[in-house]
């Protein structure tokens, strides 16, 4: 068979929402649901912390702290984590839906996205419960993960933290600022037949007297008994030396 690689997936369940978009919301969801107390805030009462994306609408009716914020900054291939060769698959790319059989296709390039989230409050009190609530939970130092909408679970790696106090228009603002770094993969964009060796078509030669021992291009058959018959499909040798 042949392994189709779809941006999206038609018949996805759950739904892919493609690379990117499922990093950027899988992130966001982690993050929802902190909250906080003060003197108006019991903990019957807790306020909630709204999570953006960086740069939300500049009207003051829409800013409200203590919040948090999202900042996607770069990417790069995961050089220590690739491999080279082609793998089975049981499953569309990214997604926990099964294939009607094993697919074999070239190793995922390894990527990393880097993010930087941004916590800021008003109040001392606020970050303080808002970076116990990060650390000791959703952004544990040792073992953050989220899970995207397409149903998988990616490592996130809390590459450092750092605290940044200062005043905006008159009012206190402290801030509490992660580098994170999340893993992903991106798809060898051609499909591979899944087949096996048929032929085997090359030229041996002699390594001191360089005469030729097999050869030139002679095709050699294979017995279907030299394979094993549980490797799925066939593979193909173009003629060399």
């Amino acid at each position: 068979m042949t392994l189709v690689n779809p941006p999206y997936d038609t018949v996805a369940n759950p739904p892919f929402l493609g690379l990117y978009t499922e990093e950027d919301m899988g992130l966001k969801t982690l993050l929802q649901g902190v909250t906080v107390t003060d003197l108006n805030a019991s903990p019957s009462t807790p306020r909630p912390v709204p999570v953006w994306f960086f740069n939300p609408e500049r009207e003051e009716r829409r800013i409200t702290y203590p919040n948090i914020q999202i900042q996607f900054v770069g990417e790069r291939v995961a050089h220590e984590r690739e491999h080279r060769g082609q793998v089975p698959v049981f499953y569309r790319y990214l997604q926990n839906i099964p294939l009607g059989g094993a697919a074999m296709m070239e190793y995922p390039i390894p990527m990393d996205f880097d993010y930087v989230v941004t916590a800021s409050a008003r109040i001392n009190q606020h970050i303080s419960q808002i970076s116990a609530n990060l650390a000791m939970d959703r952004l544990h130092p040792r073992f953050a993960q989220m899970e995207c909408p397409g149903g998988t679970v990616r490592r996130i790696t809390v590459m450092g933290t750092t605290r940044s106090n200062s005043m905006e228009t008159d009012k206190r603002l402290f801030r509490q600022i992660y580098q994170l770094r999340i893993s992903t993969e991106v798809e060898d964009p051609v499909s591979l037949l899944t087949t096996r060796v048929r032929h085997i078509a090359l030229t041996i030669l002699e390594m001191h007297g360089h005469q030729v021992v097999w050869g030139p291009g002679q095709i050699n058959a294979l017995d279907n008994t030299l394979l094993d018959s549980s490797i799925p499909g066939q593979s193909q040798v173009t003629p060399r030396e």
